[in-house]
């Protein structure tokens, strides 16, 4: 027997140890998004990637509900807690405590007469009569401040006890160098960061969708004029003109101050995601370029055009279709490659300007405690890696799962 007809007959053993049931299973069409994903779900890190994105994506989203659940603000300081490392609790500094006797007495004036003179009496603090809050409160633990205050059973001590509360915060990951939450300011920073991201990708990806198409598509000195100003882009050092931009302050432009758009706390952002759009569309422009050369003479488009389908109709319905594995893949990388590029600029101090938290601040404020506290740079640093590694296989997976040529059927 010839290895042809070998090579037949198990082929036809395999055919009829097949159920009935399965063979129907085989021959029955399936949906193109059924396909999609069943190919997406084959490529285990690209899902990995995409739960990790979720993740982030949902951090980002519900970063105010996270604060409010914690109780603690991003921006709060104690220096008298600093470089905590994580589980942790910390006590409010004499500030912090201070503070907030004076705005109970200010707002309650009666209800602090009270507990001044039950404070006295019961012989809980030696002290002045005015000075009876400010002396609890500075020389007890908060346990024993919120005991003393419940034993005095004056209902208009509601708002102390909620103060007093928030003398003792627990901090998951630790403190910084001026301690603030570590935890809370990395929640903020995943929704800026992951924000700059993803507004340059998409802002890169339709500019250049749109350049590409319109290059590709009509080619002649439309193409050359277009191509030499995206070559002229691509060869300019990335880095050197970004920080030179970065540089630049936009409220020294008169009618961008009187536009009111930009104020001093949302600057540092919106500069940042005009300066990475600027240069990263490029990339984009010369894929759907290529894929528009190479679709445009296909069969499909002529017997379009021949049926007298405009220009933008065979660009959008025909050929955008086609470019849309290799434009998915560039931008989940330009997704990576702008949080790395602000990551970049804020460690340099020109990208996004504190007290706005984002990771690559928070990199920049760590460097030089690196050896005191490890974990203040370490954090930042695993997330940014762990984002754009998912972002990239994420990229891969999208492009064998939506590249009509590698679609199984």
């Amino acid at each position: 027997m010839s290895s042809n007809e070998i090579v037949m007959t198990n082929i036809e053993l395999d055919e009829n140890s097949l159920s009935a049931k399965d063979r129907a299973e085989i021959e029955k069409a399936q949906p193109m998004w059924k396909m999609v994903l069943t190919q997406f779900m084959d490529h285990k890190l690209a899902v990995a990637g995409a739960v990790i994105i979720a993740i982030f994506m949902f951090i980002s989203i519900f970063a105010n509900q996270i604060q409010s659940i914690t109780g603690i603000d991003p921006d709060a300081q104690n220096v008298s807690n600093r470089y905590l490392s994580p589980w942790t609790t910390a006590l409010a500094g004499p500030d912090v405590r201070e503070t907030a006797v004076e705005r109970f007495i200010m707002n309650n004036p009666e209800a602090s007469d009270k507990v001044q003179k039950a404070l006295i009496e019961k012989g809980l603090v030696a002290v002045a009569e005015a000075d009876a809050i400010y002396e609890l409160v500075a020389t007890k633990e908060p346990a024993a401040v919120l005991a003393d205050l419940k034993s005095l059973d004056i209902p208009d001590t509601k708002n102390l006890i909620t103060s007093v509360k928030d003398f003792e915060t627990f901090h998951f990951l630790g403190t910084d160098e001026l301690g603030r939450d570590v935890f809370i300011r990395l929640v903020y920073g995943t929704r800026v960061s992951m924000g700059v991201g993803v507004l340059v990708a998409i802002a890169s990806a339709l500019i250049g969708l749109l350049i590409g198409s319109i290059a590709g598509f009509y080619g002649g000195w439309i193409d050359t004029v277009l191509m030499r100003i995206t070559d002229a882009l691509l060869s300019l050092p990335t880095i050197p003109v970004l920080i030179v931009m970065a540089a630049v302050d936009l409220s020294k432009f008169e009618w961008i101050r009187e536009s009111k758009l930009i104020t001093p706390s949302n600057e540092s952002i919106i500069k940042m995601v005009i300066i990475l759009c600027i240069f990263s569309w490029m990339t984009v422009a010369r894929l759907v370029r290529g894929s528009i050369l190479s679709i445009r003479e296909r069969e499909f488009v002529l017997a379009a055009r021949t049926l007298g389908a405009g220009d933008g109709t065979i660009i959008v319905r025909h050929m955008f279709p086609n470019v849309i594995a290799p434009m998915l893949v560039s931008i989940t990388l330009g997704v990576g490659e702008s949080i790395l590029f602000e990551a970049a600029l804020s460690f340099l101090g020109l990208g996004i300007q504190p007290p706005t938290p984002s990771w690559g601040n928070m990199l920049n404020n760590a460097q030089e405690l690196i050896y005191q506290a490890p974990f203040l740079a370490i954090l930042p640093g695993i997330l940014i890696l762990l984002t754009t590694i998912s972002f990239n296989y994420l990229g891969d997976g999208l492009q064998d799962a939506i590249d009509p040529k590698a679609i199984r059927r």
